[in-house]
């Protein structure tokens, strides 16, 4: 599986929207209910999947700048609400599996 040139950006996208309701579950100010919330649960899902599809049978340095971008994107910019914010990753990630 080799990328479309524009096909990183989508999964650069699904990482960075998904990063903030991801790196919650780590943090130990989290409420537990937001921890186990099912948005949780599909952004976590989504940013996983997003981690691996960079890595699926392509170059390592490429993969490795995917989510590197992705992640610091994700921690620095201001993100929509998290539901607004979880859809919009979902909607990335299934651009990327279509340019795939």
């Amino acid at each position: 599986m080799q990328f479309h040139a524009i096909a990183p950006f989508f999964l650069v996208l699904a990482i960075a929207l998904s990063w903030p309701r991801f790196a919650s579950i780590f943090s130990l100010k989290t409420k537990a209910e937001v921890a186990a919330a099912p948005l949780t649960t599909i952004a976590t899902a989504i940013n996983l999947s997003a981690i691996g599809l960079a890595f699926a049978g392509n170059d390592p340095g490429l993969a490795i700048l995917v989510v590197l971008v992705g992640v610091l994107l994700g921690a620095t910019m201001r993100a929509p609400t998290p539901v607004i914010s979880v859809a919009l990753s979902v909607a990335s990630l299934a651009v990327s599996l279509q340019l795939s």
